[in-house]
């Protein structure tokens, strides 16, 4: 065995017993740091002494035995630092460790000891190189995207056409074509949110004319085309008018018309019966008041009652001929009152 190798192998425990033993007895320090080779060659080796989480430090050492070999010192806390080291060929053991000071003059315990001779044949423990973010694309179907769908719509006295997609694919671009016709007759290109567009009937030649539609998606950097449409028939001119349906009995409606025309003939009856009942007590009202008044004539009038008879002469000859106008009349019994009552 080379010497460097068993006196590396003898003072690696005593170094870790001796580190162990100032961790303990120092309260405060800091947690040790740890050191790992970022590279390493055959004649230098660049280590990085890294804080413990969560701490950082101004001043940092590097130990090779029990020798200081190397040190820095920064102008603002950091979490590790890189120490290049010439190795030499030799009997000195090549046995690492290292230490940090925090801002507030405390020093952390030192590092676990790294010995590079037994990392030679294990690649250095380098950062992981990052990598290069992720691209999110939409692979495109095994099968082509869903057949759209052709029919006439009437729009205020004008006849289209609309040709409507998968709604899984908006913002697509519409082509109208003629049946086994490629080059398409028109075409237009929604927008993001849309799925459907409408297409004006064209001026054809022919009688009938059968049209298709069809819509194009950008998958990736790849154009994905659907399958055509049913053919649909257009005939030349104005289609012919649709058959009116017959109109239906619109039941609610009904029913509403009866019931506002129940409340009114009931709101009319109540009104006429709170008017008769008003009219009947002012007539009893004013009869009361006839009454009343009559009575109250009655009783200021004179009661007084003459009882005088007078006597006349009659003579015979009067009482025969029956003449007696020139006589004064005589008292009426049945007669209470001393003048007419009006």
């Amino acid at each position: 065995m080379p010497f460097g190798q068993s006196f590396g192998t003898l003072i690696l425990p005593l170094l870790s017993l001796l580190g162990g033993l100032l961790a303990s007895t120092s309260s405060l320090s800091l947690p040790a740091p740890k050191l790992i080779i970022h590279s390493l060659s055959t004649n230098s080796v660049v280590l990085v002494c890294q804080a413990s989480e969560g701490q950082h430090g101004v001043h940092f050492t590097l130990f090779q035995s029990r020798e200081e070999v190397a040190s820095v010192e920064l102008e603002s806390p950091s979490e590790d630092v890189h120490f290049t080291v010439q190795l030499k060929k030799g009997t000195e053991p090549e046995i690492f460790c290292c230490l940090y000071k925090n801002l507030q003059g405390l020093y952390s315990a030192v590092s676990p000891y790294l010995h590079i001779e037994q990392q030679r044949g294990v690649s250095p423990t380098s950062a992981i190189p990052s990598l290069p973010p992720p691209v999110l694309s939409l692979e495109p179907p095994s099968d082509k995207l869903p057949e759209p769908t052709l029919v006439l719509q009437q729009h205020t006295q004008v006849w289209n056409m609309l040709c409507t997609g998968s709604p899984a694919y908006p913002g697509a671009i519409f082509t109208l074509h003629l049946l086994d016709s490629q080059l398409p007759v028109s075409s237009h290109r929604v927008q993001a949110t849309s799925h459907e567009t409408t297409f004006p009937v064209p001026v054809q030649d022919t009688l009938v004319a059968f049209y298709q539609c069809q819509y194009s998606v950008l998958l990736g950097a790849k154009w994905i085309h659907s399958e055509r449409s049913r053919p649909l028939a257009v005939s030349r001119g104005p289609p012919p008018p649709s058959t009116p349906d017959v109109p239906s009995v619109d039941w609610p409606l009904v029913l509403g018309s009866f019931s506002a025309v129940v409340l009114f003939l009931i709101s009319v009856a109540l009104v006429a019966v709170v008017i008769q009942k008003k009219v009947k007590a002012a007539a009893e009202e004013k009869k009361k008041r006839q009454e009343a008044k009559f009575w109250t004539e009655v009783h200021s009038k004179d009661h007084v009652v003459d009882l005088s008879v007078r006597c006349s002469s009659v003579t015979s000859q009067e009482w025969a001929n029956g003449n007696t106008t020139s006589r004064s009349p005589l008292w009426n019994s049945l007669s209470t009152f001393t003048n007419p009552i009006h």
